[in-house]
């Protein structure tokens, strides 16, 4: 299954995982079953782009 950076569409929106506790406010990348594309239909959930990681005082 596809690999999708997952957020929730309303920053105080709790969305529940399957698997027990809650999706990151900031987003997560998880798989798309059959449960996320119930949440992505519902509106519960956006897919989205991943934020950068920051390269700064990689040095």
């Amino acid at each position: 299954m596809p690999i999708e950076f997952l957020k929730p569409t309303k920053p105080d929106l709790k969305v529940r995982k399957p698997a027990g506790g809650y999706l990151a406010a900031e987003g997560e990348s998880l798989e798309l079953t059959s449960y996320w594309r119930r949440r992505l239909r519902d509106g519960d959930v956006a897919i989205s782009k991943a934020p950068r990681k920051s390269t700064k005082g990689a040095e």
